[in-house]
C-alpha cells in the first residue's frame, strides 16, 4: 500500500554564488575610509618629528662639548674647597659667593642635592639653594685638551719665492707670477 505524500524538501535560504559574496566583500572594503594610510601617515609625521628633534639634540651636544673643552684643563693654585685637590679638569665657581671654587666632582655632588665643605676653609652656605656655580677659568689657567681637527680653519701654505710656480711654467714663483710682488 503506498499512499503518496508530497515530497517535503526543506528549502535552504537563498545564498548569492561565492563569486558575488567576495565582490560584496570588496566592495566594502574599498568604500571604507582607508585607516592603515591615515594611521601609517601619522606614525611616518611623528618619526621625522622625532628624527629633527634628535638631530637638534646632537648638534647642541656637540657644540656644549666643544664649548666646554675650553674649560678643561689646570687651574694652577686653585684648590677645590669641597675636597681639598688641586683643581685639574672643569673648575665651577660660585657666581653667589666670593670665593667658592669646587671641581667637578663635588659639583657633581651639588647637583645631587648636597653642598660639600669637608675641609671647613671657609664659611659658606650649606644649601644647595645659594649656590649658582658656572665654569670658569682665569689667567693662571692651562688647556688639556687641544682643539679637534676641522674646527678651525687652516693655514694656506704661503709660497716662498724659490718654489716652483704653480702655473705649470717650470719657471721659480719668483721669475715667474711672483715677479714684480714685494716679498
Amino acid at each position: 500500500f503506498s499512499i503518496d505524500k508530497p515530497s517535503r524538501r526543506r528549502r535552504l535560504p537563498h545564498h548569492p554564488p561565492p563569486t558575488r559574496l567576495l565582490a560584496t566583500f570588496v566592495l566594502r572594503l574599498t568604500s571604507m575610509p582607508d585607516l592603515t594610510t591615515a594611521t601609517d601617515e601619522a606614525k611616518a609625521k611623528r618619526r621625522m618629528e622625532i628624527e629633527a628633534k634628535l638631530s637638534d639634540l646632537r648638534l647642541q651636544q656637540a657644540k656644549e662639548t666643544e664649548q666646554k673643552a675650553a674649560y678643561f684643563g689646570e687651574h694652577a693654585g686653585i684648590t677645590c674647597d669641597g675636597c681639598g685637590v688641586a683643581i685639574i679638569g672643569y673648575r665651577y665657581k660660585c657666581k653667589d659667593c666670593s670665593n667658592h671654587d669646587v671641581c667637578e666632582n663635588c659639583y657633581d655632588t651639588h647637583l645631587s642635592g648636597r653642598v660639600n665643605n669637608s675641609l671647613g676653609k671657609q664659611v659658606i652656605s650649606n644649601k644647595v639653594e645659594d649656590h649658582r656655580f658656572a665654569l670658569h677659568k682665569d689667567k693662571g689657567f692651562t688647556p688639556l685638551v687641544k682643539k679637534a681637527p676641522g674646527l678651525t680653519e687652516a693655514k694656506s701654505a704661503r709660497v716662498k719665492p724659490n718654489d716652483p710656480c704653480s702655473c705649470g711654467s717650470n719657471k721659480k714663483f719668483k721669475k715667474c707670477c711672483g715677479a714684480g710682488k714685494a716679498a
